[in-house]
């Protein structure tokens, strides 16, 4: 009878250590998610009135509709210009992009970092992010760095390179439409 009462008991102790254990990473993923939707918040309290606007202009203007190679924008009607002039002293939108760029940067390292869940960071900004690695990827990086997104950016390099968001088919939020 003794026998019969400890294994009852020990099958007791590890169904609770299981059951603490699967609550404990429930708790750990929904913390996660919530960390994520309040860097999401703090990005776009951060965000200047017109920044999503000139965001909006440059997607349009950067897109081969548009008639634009890859990092390229189109400026006035046939005349074409690098992207990398939103990166620079006297950006034309008054350092918007690169705003917005560094303030993504920061929302990927908690990505990164396992504060926050790709997956609803992602949902949020993803057409932000996958414009801005886009961009990045196409301007020519210092410090012996290939790219801008690797010398200057870093965590949303790793995000991409961590997370494969586009082959894995994420969705995201839509902020615009090239028609």
């Amino acid at each position: 009878m003794k026998d019969a009462r400890d294994w009852v008991q020990l099958i007791f102790v590890v169904l609770g250590g299981v059951l603490a254990l699967v609550a404990f990473f429930q708790n750990l993923r929904q913390r996660r998610v919530e960390n994520a939707l309040k860097f999401i918040s703090l990005f776009r309290d951060g965000l200047q009135p017109d920044d999503l606007k000139h965001w909006h202009e440059l997607f349009v203007s950067s897109s081969e509709l548009a008639g634009a190679k890859h990092g390229q924008y189109k400026k006035e009607w046939e005349q074409f210009a690098p992207i990398a002039e939103y990166f620079k002293e006297g950006a034309p939108d008054g350092h918007a992009i690169a705003r917005m760029a560094t303030a993504l940067d920061v929302v990927c390292h908690q990505v990164v970092s396992k504060v926050a869940d790709p997956l609803t960071v992602y949902y949020e900004l993803g057409q932000l992010l996958e414009s801005m690695h886009d961009w990045l990827c196409a301007i020519p990086g210092v410090e012996g760095k290939k790219t801008l997104l690797e010398s200057s950016y870093p965590s949303i390099a790793r995000f991409f390179a961590n997370y494969k968001p586009r082959p894995n088919g994420w969705p995201s939020r839509v902020y615009a439409f090239i028609e």
